[in-house]
């Protein structure tokens, strides 16, 4: 009792000591490894929802998590909205789908009906509200684990729609493609093509190479590459299609990209190329880029088929994927690049092999910082002013989207894996047991979709419009009462006719008859008949 006693009193001496030394204690490491409420009230964020991972080995088993906008599903919303000096507040969002105690979805009516009943109580309290609906697209995430386990949740409240395991689980299993109707991945040597809406195989596929990296849905096809230095894609939608291979100099070094909105994706390889192939109809390669070093990681994509990437000899590109490529402008920051480039909306986050941070301008290149960020590793994702990095000793770092200033940093977490989020402005963190955590910005209750804007085309490049032709007019014949184009400059003389009084030199010579005449008085031969 008296030992305890003396450890007590030393441990309220430390921590006077402490306080009397101006020392703020450190936060504590939660079991998780994850943010408090607390912590991410500091950051201007908010917890949207915490759910474990269906994984049998937790966060350490996964091996891939991946975000995906699906535009054929939306998410539909009634709002309670009050209109006060040209500006909206929703007083109230009520979900469509959210369930009721028997834990089915309230439906559109019932939603309907309870906004109703909230007009009326703002009604009473003296504010006028209207009712309003919206829908967003719904946002997916899906989970693959090493087991073959793939669990697919709502990213925005965390609900779980299905759950299946697929597969050999002693075989290596490697990341995941998505699109709106399918979901692929491999498995040892086998393609599974899976139903997005159910959960059950649609097809599975025996690969006919060997695959190295995960798989990309673009188009009709689920594209892998493979240790034999090509591209093999599979069909999603006929059967009866055979697997296509293409080959290219050198293997793929990352995972393809997509271009948003198009069929066309892209991947380096360690030959030092960067190629673009079209997925859709008869699937070919369509151009290849030779880059100033090896690009490591995968593209990042832009609206306007456009990518974007660093080499390893500190080079920085942005292209376009068109049938002849085009070389939007090129970038040396003098530091090799090796970590994937981030895009969100005009700013372009390069992270070097020497932990600084770069910010180019989309349309141009340009650097868009004074200076760059130091000790971060790679960028997590961002909102519409914040950045959200991973620093070099795995802490979790805020950084001023404009200035690149820090915010802060994040001494208190554990984080076992990040998720990168290109997608949204969501904050995705796993923590050691498997549990995911889902951030938001406070000021976002919706989901704010991440377009990378398209840079406005120059003037030249837009050929001004031209009148229509009537079908009557003379197409060599001066518009309007507009000049005769081919006429003597200035009111001059006609420099084809004969100077001063001179003969036509065309004329027939002395009083001899025109060569080109009719013979015999005949009749003029090209001469128009019929009255013609």
């Amino acid at each position: 009792m008296i030992r305890l006693l003396r450890f007590s009193s030393r441990l309220a001496a430390g921590l006077l000591l402490c306080w009397a030394a101006g020392l703020a204690p450190v936060s504590t490491v939660r079991a998780d490894g994850l943010l408090s409420p607390a912590d991410a009230d500091r950051l201007g964020m908010t917890e949207s929802w915490r759910r474990q991972l269906s994984l049998v080995g937790g966060s350490r088993s996964a091996v891939d998590i991946k975000l995906h906008v699906d535009t054929s599903r939306m998410r539909r919303f009634v709002e309670v909205r009050h209109e006060k000096d040209g500006e909206t507040e929703v007083l109230d969002r009520i979900d469509v789908e959210q369930r009721d105690r028997f834990g089915t979805p309230i439906g559109l009516q019932e939603a309907r009906r309870r906004a109703k009943l909230q007009v009326f109580r703002w009604k009473r309290r003296g504010i006028e509200a209207t009712i309003s609906e919206n829908q967003v697209p719904q946002i997916r995430l899906y989970t693959l684990g090493s087991d073959g386990t793939i669990e697919a949740r709502d990213a925005e409240t965390g609900e779980l729609y299905w759950l299946t395991r697929q597969g050999d689980p002693t075989q290596l299993s490697i990341g995941l493609g998505v699109s709106d109707q399918y979901l692929c991945y491999v498995n040892g040597s086998t393609l599974y093509q899976i139903s997005t809406e159910t959960g059950k195989v649609v097809r599975e596929t025996r690969t006919t190479g060997t695959p190295t990296l995960g798989t990309l849905i673009a188009g009709d096809y689920a594209l892998m590459p493979t240790v034999r230095g090509g591209v093999e894609g599979f069909p999603l939608y006929d059967s009866n299609e055979y697997p296509f291979m293409e080959m290219v100099a050198g293997r793929a070094t990352a995972t393809p990209t997509q271009a948003p909105g198009t069929a066309r994706a892209a991947w380096p390889t360690d030959a030092g190329f960067v190629y673009v192939m079209e997925a859709e109809g008869t699937p070919s390669v369509i151009f290849r880029f030779n880059t100033d070093g090896v690009v490591s990681s995968p593209l990042s994509a832009g609206e306007g088929e456009r990518f974007f990437f660093g080499s390893e000899n500190g080079h920085v590109y942005g292209i376009r994927a068109t049938r002849s490529g085009t070389v939007l402008w090129r970038h040396s920051l003098g530091e090799p690049v090796y970590a994937g480039t981030f895009v969100s909306d005009k700013q372009l986050f390069v992270p070097t092999v020497y932990k600084n941070l770069y910010c180019l301008e989309v349309a141009t290149g340009a650097a868009m910082w004074k200076s760059p960020a130091t000790g971060i590793d790679a960028v997590l994702g961002s909102s519409s002013d914040r950045i959200y990095a991973r620093t070099s000793s795995n802490r979790l770092a805020i950084l001023d989207a404009q200035s690149g200033g820090r915010i802060a940093d994040i001494a208190g977490v554990d984080v076992e894996r990040y998720v990168v989020n290109r997608l949204t402005d969501r904050l995705y963190l796993v923590g050691n047991g498997g549990m995911l955590q889902c951030l938001r910005p406070v000021d976002s209750p919706l989901p704010l979709l991440k377009v990378t804007a398209e840079p406005p085309a120059a003037a030249t490049d837009t050929p001004e419009e031209q009148p229509a032709q009537r079908p009557d007019q003379d197409p060599f014949e001066a518009g309007g009462d507009a000049p005769d184009p081919f006429a003597p400059a200035g009111g001059g003389m006609d420099p084809f006719a004969p100077a001063d009084d001179a003969v036509d030199p065309f004329a027939p010579a002395d009083d001899a008859a025109d060569p080109f005449a009719p013979a015999d008085g005949q009749d003029d031969p090209f001469a128009p008949g019929g009255g013609f």
